[in-house]
């Protein structure tokens, strides 16, 4: 691999290799007692802070707590809903926590549950709907649950979960306009197709034979100019595979190619240009032993290694041998936009110094869920990478120092130099990782503008929907919010330019909704 070099903040540290193993390997030795008295911890890389073990405020633990699903009635507006405003707001995430009396451990963990948030010219319509999974129907037979999830295993029982347990998807992370289709996804198994107006679930859309055990990733792209469907999956073995997949707008899989990753690590989304996939290795690291052999779920299997820095895989999307940069240690878990300048590449994402809210000892979205507080103490801050191809090197820059999160575009802008991005922002008191207030920030002129709801607000993705004047980034921003002085969750709309200004109205659901990761918008046509 040819060695580029790279404008860095800090002194180069030593990088250590990581032996990863196939299953079958692992199970080969699971008989060697010295091997069994080896993997049974994975170094922590955070310390416990005071605020571990108090109690969290019981508003905020609704974030975590199961809501029934099935609901359709019309919502009650504060304010005046804009009258250009027509189309549907879909979103998704975990929304049922336990079963049999067992709860998840992870609140980034549970069954999905979408929902449909219409503005027509009679108004304002909601609905929520779980995804009739192949999991969430085989445990409701039961009433118990039959199958690990990333964050929990089947049991205490390490045989119950050996080989890593039997994993099905829950179809609770992301949901989006794919060809016609309302995709329901996470990162295990198939795609789930959910009805437009029901969001009653269809079917499934399996991976291609030649994607067969590749754990895909549960964000994608569409690019805007030939309608193309990008897909990205990982393969754990001897060596961690990077997938690829591009579906023309029939759904038959155009371009298929993989490349082998110099570590081992957990991704959750990626960048892709007009020419480039771009794949952020950052040092989460994988340990196979204890996961394969039942012991630890998929997220206990990981651990952060912040000197160890970023590796950042460069990849024509044809196909082809990637190029990798080294970058300063950051944990993505999503991109806000990449796009090219001549030989260069531009990337704007959101990157933690070290993911203590996700991983490590006391995670916050570990410890809310049995009613504490926990760490968090890493803002999500806006970076750039500026990739110069024909130089092979690359630069970093910190955009903003704040705590941000779920980044997003107007999708017109997609693959394209975009100037404006949105985010979620304001650190909930010094909890990183859940914030209470909405940013524009201008990448051109650097401004930005910010609107706050206070301390008993956790505010989740702005989506954003265009108007009818077709002009990039005029319309409005859609972001679900939990409200802990009523318990309720309602939605915000605010005017795309002038967020300072607080929201157009807001839109309030009789009930509480658990946190709820992804969105997207429907223009009717």
């Amino acid at each position: 691999m040819k060695k580029n070099s790279i404008k860095r903040e800090k002194k180069e540290k030593t990088k250590t290799s990581k032996l990863n193993m196939t299953r079958r390997q692992t199970i080969k030795v699971i008989g060697a007692s010295v091997f069994l008295g080896g993997v049974g911890c994975v170094e922590s890389t955070s310390k416990a802070n005071l605020s571990s073990n108090q109690p969290s405020p019981k508003w905020l633990q609704l974030l975590g707590t199961s809501e029934k699903g099935g609901r359709n009635y019309v919502p009650r507006v504060e304010g005046k809903l804009p009258s250009g405003l027509r189309g549907t707001l879909y979103r998704n995430g975990p929304g049922l926590f336990e079963r049999g009396g067992v709860k998840l451990k992870h609140m980034l963990d549970g069954d999905g549950l979408v929902q449909r948030l219409n503005f027509s010219k009679d108004g304002v319509s909601y609905k929520n709907q779980f995804v009739r999974t192949a999991k969430i129907m085989s445990e409701e037979a039961v009433g118990k649950r039959l199958h690990s999830t990333w964050s929990t295993r089947k049991s205490e029982n390490m045989f119950d979960n050996f080989g890593g347990g039997i994993t099905k998807s829950q179809a609770g992370v992301t949901i989006n306009p794919v060809h016609g289709k309302i995709i329901a996804r996470d990162e295990v198994g198939p795609s789930y197709v959910v009805d437009d107006k029901t969001l009653e679930t269809i079917e499934t859309i399996p991976l291609p034979e030649k994607l067969q055990g590749t754990s895909v990733k549960a964000h994608s792209k569409i690019d805007p100019e030939n309608n193309e469907w990008i897909t990205l999956g990982t393969e754990f073995g001897r060596k961690m595979r990077v997938h690829v997949a591009i579906y023309e707008p029939t759904f038959k899989l155009k371009t298929n190619f993989s490349f082998e990753s110099p570590r081992s690590v957990y991704i959750h989304d990626f960048i892709a240009t007009k020419s480039h996939i771009v794949v952020v290795l950052h040092p989460c690291n994988f340990s196979p032993f204890p996961f394969l052999l039942g012991m630890k779920s998929f997220t206990d299997s990981l651990s952060w290694d912040g000197d160890a820095g970023n590796i950042v895989a460069v990849c024509p999307r044809e196909g082809g041998v990637p190029k990798f940069y080294e970058a300063p240690g950051s944990f993505m878990w999503h991109s806000l936009n990449g796009y090219e300048i001549e030989d260069k590449i531009i990337i704007d994402f959101v990157g933690y110094d070290k993911p203590d809210h996700f991983i490590g000892e006391n995670p916050l979205f570990e410890t809310l869920m049995r009613g504490q507080l926990g760490n968090a103490s890493s803002p999500g801050k806006i970076r750039r990478y500026s990739i110069n191809l024909n130089q092979s090197r690359m630069t970093e820059e910190i955009i903003d120092n704040g705590s941000h999160e779920f980044p997003m575009i107007d999708d017109r802008s997609l693959m394209s130099q975009h100037q404006v991005g949105y985010f979620t922002t304001g650190a909930l008191g010094a909890l990183n990782g859940l914030n209470s207030g909405i940013k524009r920030f201008d990448f051109k002129t650097g401004n930005n503008e910010t609107y706050d709801f206070g301390s008993k607000t956790v505010v989740g993705e702005p989506i954003f929907a265009s108007n009818s004047t077709n002009k990039t980034d005029e319309g409005w921003l859609l972001t679900q919010c939990l409200d802990g002085v009523s318990g309720k969750s309602f939605f915000a709309v605010f005017d795309s330019n002038t967020v300072t200004k607080g929201p157009i109205c807001k839109i309030w659901l009789n009930h509480h909704l658990p946190i709820s990761f992804h969105g997207s918008w429907q223009n009717i046509t």
